[in-house]
């Protein structure tokens, strides 16, 4: 388990590392740009987000795989939107402590902000909501029967993000994220009703319109 959990962890920090030279090139492509005078942040806006995610969870729970999260609200204020948060993460190929071909996702939804910090085009969101988690995979030979499926009841869950932002046009923008997932919620197929929790980390690229 402890190769296999190096491994996981060492694929994690590639995936990072292959993101830094997209983000350095769309970064020296765009630096001499001056955004379109009239180019800011109205209205509707939509987000898009998709990369590579490591997750861990309470009961010898991680893995390396895809996270993606969409966010559409509206504007409010110059720099201030209000908008509704999902994110997704998910491994299929992820440890678990008594099952093995583990496959381990978790979802959350909530509501939240995000703040431009102008005219860096940086912004900030946050977002509470609800959150769950699911473990299924082949039940390791144990002299005691156990699921070999564990999904935990809905529970409270957090979102945060920081991301830079480049102008591809009037209205869109193209940039990289990174994001913290965490929830927490009962786990009653785990034994004694007990919390599951999980903490999931994405670097990812980032695409907005507005």
């Amino acid at each position: 388990m402890d190769r296999l959990s190096r491994r996981s962890r060492g694929a994690f920090v590639v995936a990072l590392a292959l993101c830094i030279p997209s983000l350095a090139t769309v970064s020296i492509a765009r630096a001499d740009d001056i955004a379109p005078a009239d180019a800011r942040h109205l209205g509707v806006q939509a987000r898009l987000l998709a990369g590579p995610v490591g997750a861990n969870g309470s009961g010898r729970t991680s893995g390396v795989g895809v996270g993606i999260d969409f966010a559409l609200g509206s504007m409010v204020g110059e720099r201030l939107a209000l908008d509704m948060d999902l994110v997704f993460a998910r491994s299929a190929s992820a440890e678990h402590g008594t099952l093995s071909d583990t496959a381990f996702s978790a979802v959350f939804l909530g509501g939240g902000l995000t703040y431009w910090l102008m005219p860096a085009n940086v912004y900030l969101a946050a977002s509470l909501g609800l959150s769950r988690s699911s473990v299924q995979g082949s039940v390791v030979h144990l002299d005691v029967a156990i699921p070999n499926a564990e999904q935990s009841n809905i529970g409270p869950g957090a979102h945060l993000a920081l991301g830079k932002q480049f102008w591809l046009s009037q209205r869109a923008t193209l940039g990289a994220t990174l994001s913290a997932m965490s929830g927490f919620g009962a786990n009653p197929t785990g034994g004694a009703n007990t919390e599951r929790y999980v903490l999931a980390a994405m670097a990812a690229v980032s695409l907005t319109y507005h």
